[in-house]
């Protein structure tokens, strides 16, 4: 037994670092593709804002409806996005402190009006030193990356001419040479701006040109200025941007780890919730399909075995094929298309998980009326399951029952003039069970996850037609906290099915 209890310690011991490497996988993935929240947003706007045109030119241009700079740097703030991808990750765990920002509001304001009047006194002298620099920076052909002063290059400048005409040959050359620019540029900590190549300004060049030398000591003192700003607030934990608005700032750790997971912005309300109130549904067609597959597969997998090589082996095998190669989606699809309504038969409702009515109905002790609505609802989606995994269990019971009726101990039992019924169903199918039985962890991720194609199909709100639709919306909380939990369904899932099979089974010793 120790060795047993050894194999499942450092089993567990791989779930964490399992999780945390497919969880920051997933997360830096999100991160890194187009498309996210503050993206879904504005194309939102230009929708709603075309929509409003009519199609006729009336409306607002839906190409020039976008957020302003200041509600996207808070919405990155809020969704944690203006964090690099490792600091982002540690802070979404919650083993990493982050700021929560709320907005100041006019009553904080006027509560202390000496501390906001200084606060007002540095933004103006900010804003007055920034107008300068921007003044200063449109005149010039200069730009800044970071504090480095950049200038436009040309092929005059010298020793530099073989250098700028290979610079010119590869940017002619166009996006296939493009990596092989940047790092021809980069040698020498030259930048590219549109078609132009960006050398940056030395020393001596500060000195003899008073223009750009003016220049960096305006940057300088603009930075100076929001620094000033942002002690003052943090007298009172409170943060500026450079757009006008002001926070209210608390340091904590916030995550998974404590039990946030973020909110949704497709739904407004926790991820957390959202996904709670999915999960009974997914179990429910969940058990009832796994349960299903048991009462069906079990028996038909025996019945093959007992007449191996059988007519009734023979005929059921056409059933076991057709399953094996029918998806469970596609089983849905043609059940809805013959017995939802339409051109053949009006049987089952085209989807949902309940009718409209159903509260109601219950409210009202309709009972026998909700069982009826209950089971038409449900009969689709269990067969999308039952199809799902009809062959591989059928298949499996049957070879398996077929295994143990060449053992000895069978033999023996019929040799000792046992009947048949009591060496089949009570000796040899007590041990070819094993392997099925051991396969309960496995299945808890479909229990719990559901199928999203199933309940795409069948338009069940489960958790995972919520994890496919969270995709497509690039909902990041749902999308994580679906993660979090599939992973650790499959991951305890696994680890339980190796410890029911040591339990049931006494020929295994894990080591």
């Amino acid at each position: 037994m120790s060795g047993m209890w050894t194999y499942f310690a450092r089993r567990l011991l791989l779930v964490p670092i399992t999780f945390l490497v497919i969880t920051f996988m997933v997360y830096a993935v999100l991160r890194v593709t187009p498309g996210g929240p503050i993206e879904q947003l504005e194309n939102q706007m230009r929708a709603a804002a075309a929509q409003e045109g009519g199609g006729g030119g009336g409306g607002l241009g839906g190409t020039d409806v976008g957020l302003d700079e200041k509600a996207r740097e808070e919405l990155r703030a809020y969704y944690n996005l203006d964090q690099p991808i490792p600091i982002a990750y540690l802070q979404w765990l919650g083993v990493y402190p982050r700021k929560d920002r709320t907005p100041v509001t006019l009553k904080e304001r006027e509560a202390d009006p000496e501390f906001w009047d200084r606060v007002e006194v540095a933004w103006v002298n900010f804003r007055e030193t920034e107008n300068a620099y921007d003044a200063r920076l449109q005149n010039s052909a200069a730009e800044f990356r970071g504090s480095t002063l950049l200038v436009e290059a040309n092929a005059a400048l010298p020793g530099e001419e073989a250098f700028f005409q290979r610079a010119g040959e590869l940017l002619s050359e166009g996006l296939a040479s493009r990596s092989d620019l940047k790092q021809h540029l980069d040698s020498k900590g030259w930048q590219l701006s549109g078609t132009r190549f960006m050398r940056p300004v030395t020393d001596v060049e500060l000195a003899e040109n008073s223009g750009w030398a003016a220049l960096v000591s305006l940057a300088s003192d603009k930075d100076q200025a929001f620094e000033n700003l942002g002690s003052i607030l943090a007298e009172q934990n409170k943060e500026a941007s450079r757009r006008g608005s002001y926070y209210n700032v608390q340091v904590g750790f916030s995550g998974i780890l404590q039990g946030d997971f973020g909110r949704s912005f497709t739904y407004n309300e926790d991820a957390l919730d959202v996904i709670t109130q999915k999960f009974p549904i997914s179990i429910y067609f969940g058990l009832i399909g796994y349960l299903a597959t048991w009462l069906i597969c079990i028996p038909l997998g025996i019945g093959k075995a007992v007449h191996h090589r059988g007519l009734f082996d023979t005929s059921t095998s056409v059933l076991v094929f057709l399953g094996y190669a029918t998806p469970g989606f596609v089983a849905c699809l043609l059940l809805l298309v013959l017995l939802g309504g339409g051109t053949y038969w009006n049987v089952v409702p085209l989807g949902g998980f309940r009718s409209e009515g159903w509260g109601l109905w219950w409210e009202q002790g309709e009972y026998w009326r909700c069982i009826k609505d209950q089971v038409h609802h449900t009969l689709v989606p269990m067969f999308g399951y039952l199809v799902g995994s009809f062959a591989s269990m059928t298949v499996l019971m049957k070879n398996s029952l077929l295994e143990n009726f060449g053992a000895d101990y069978v033999r023996t039992a019929f040799a000792k003039g046992l009947p048949e019924r009591r060496v089949i169903y009570v000796h040899a199918l007590r041990n070819s069970l094993i392997p099925i039985t051991a396969g309960i962890g496995h299945f808890l991720g479909i229990i719990f996850a559901g199928s999203f194609l199933i309940e795409k199909v069948c338009n069940i709100p489960g958790m995972g037609l919520l994890g496919y639709e969270s995709i497509i919306r690039r909902d990041y909380p749902i999308i994580l906290a679906t993660l979090v939990f599939g992973v650790l369904i499959r991951l305890t899932g696994n680890i339980l099915s190796d410890f029911i099979w040591a339990a049931i089974d006494p020929r295994i010793r894990f080591k």
